[in-house]
This record gives C-alpha cells, structure tokens and sequence, in this order.
C-alpha cells in the first residue's frame, strides 16, 4: 500500500472543497439574477451533476476490488469538473 496515497487524495479534496465553494456562490449570484441566464445555469447544473454522478459510477464499478475503489480517479473527475465550472464563471465577472 502507498503511504501516499492517502495524504494525496486528501490534498485533492480539500482544494476542490475550496473551490466547489466558489462554484456554489458564483452560481447562486448567477441564479438570483434570474433571467434567461439564470434558468440556463439551474439546468445545466442539474445537468452536469446527474452525468457527473454516472461517470463516477462507472469509475467505481470498474474499479471494484482495487486499492483505493477508484476514490483518487473520483475526486479527480469532481475536481476537472469544479475547477472547469469555476473558471467558466470567473469570466462572466
């Protein structure tokens, strides 16, 4: 087993908490706007949450059985997809 592992995957997730939390209030100031754009980023969060939820899920089957379960491989699929999010959002600022 890879003592690093652990600690690497914790780094992971605590730099995509800290953005995740960006994300989620740059799209509520998006949201609260209202409007067409408003709408469009409710559903295309919904959206990418629900494809998201099934990428995960497939990296987990696939890697039943393995060392970590495929955690490190899922906090790297969130973080790609927060850190996408919010640079998309930084822009519009």
């Amino acid at each position: 087993m890879n003592p690093g592992l652990g600690m690497d995957l914790a780094w992971q997730m605590t730099r995509m908490t800290i953005d995740a939390q960006n994300v989620i209030a740059l799209r509520l100031a998006k949201i609260a706007k209202g409007g067409k754009a408003g709408q469009a980023e409710s559903i295309l969060m919904v959206e990418e949450k629900l494809r998201t939820l099934g990428q995960s899920q497939m990296i987990a089957l696939r890697a039943a059985g393995t060392q970590d379960g495929g955690a490190a491989r899922i906090a790297k699929l969130y973080g790609r997809k927060v850190a996408a999010n919010r640079r998309r959002l930084s822009r519009g600022l």
